[in-house]
């Protein structure tokens, strides 16, 4: 059987990122989402409201990256002011067992609904008649950098490497081990390509290394912009925008795109009929 896609889905806040995502229930396709930012759910219940779409096919987990608590910030704030930030780096890691990172493969392990609060078990055991979807790469780099070095101020280039390596390997896991379609988020930042030298988009994550090597997990990579006129909004998907790394096989190249995922899903069912065919 063949793998669904894996999809990355790029672009600056206010882009319709989140906003395209009902297009996966409109697909029919029963979509089960891990949201990482403050109030990333909000956009997604909105739009399936407007749109009618059947709420019973939508089951999220919300995550939030940051451990809750005041308690630390402060302890943190006095270590900050007596040390330099030599210091700070070599400083051990604080104790992480209760690491939003944690609870991120908890989930994936057995996802249980916030909303209906049933278990879905396994995301591995999903087939093709749904859809894993993580809001966003931002909130899950922070919590494999708080994996690795608690709550020290800042990392020294030994723990960069270890978070960095440890959400590699994740993704790597994402987009190969899964049976069902997925889909990742990201914002973006503009960094120098390491081959060429030229400034190019690319994801927003831990360090300058580890954007270049992002999208060869994906089978497509897609920005995601928005348009204003006057007092309105639209949304469209590019997969041939100067300077920035994309990847299309499903959709077609172009800058002007719906910004929906049924072109991906149909393709998809396409290859399965003529597998079937033969």
């Amino acid at each position: 059987m063949i793998q669904p896609p894996s999809v990355l889905l790029m672009g600056p806040s206010g882009s319709g990122k989140t906003y395209s995502l009902s297009t996966l229930l409109e697909s029919g396709l029963e979509v089960f989402l891990i949201v990482t930012e403050p109030h990333g759910l909000e956009t997604l219940l909105d739009v399936t409201a407007q749109k009618k779409l059947d709420i019973n096919k939508l089951h999220w987990r919300y995550i939030p990256p940051a451990r809750p608590g005041f308690e630390t910030l402060e302890k943190m704030g006095k270590l900050i002011s007596v040390s330099d930030q030599k210091t700070l780096a070599d400083m051990r890691g604080t104790p992480r067992a209760d690491a939003q990172w944690l609870q991120l493969l908890s989930t994936l392990r057995d996802f249980k609904d916030e909303r209906d609060g049933k278990s879905y078990g396994p995301v591995t055991d999903f087939n093709f008649s749904r859809a894993l979807v993580l809001d966003s790469l931002s909130g899950v780099s922070s919590m494999a950098m708080d994996v690795t070095i608690g709550d020290k101020v800042t990392a020294n280039p030994g723990e960069w490497g270890i978070a960095m390596r440890a959400l590699d390997k994740f993704l790597l896991t994402c987009t190969s081990d899964l049976k069902c379609f997925f889909i990742l988020t990201a914002h973006i930042e503009r960094e120098e390509d390491p081959n060429t030298g030229a400034l190019q988009m690319m994801v927003s994550t831990l360090g300058k290394k580890l954007a270049p090597q992002i999208p060869k997990f994906f089978s497509e990579v897609v920005l995601s912009q928005a348009d204003t006129e006057g007092d309105k909004r639209s949304f469209r998907w590019s997969t041939n925008t100067p300077n920035t790394f994309t990847k299309n096989r499903a959709l077609p190249l172009s800058s002007k795109l719906e910004p929906s995922f049924k072109p991906i899903t149909e393709a998809f069912n396409r290859r399965l009929a003529q597998l079937k065919a033969q």
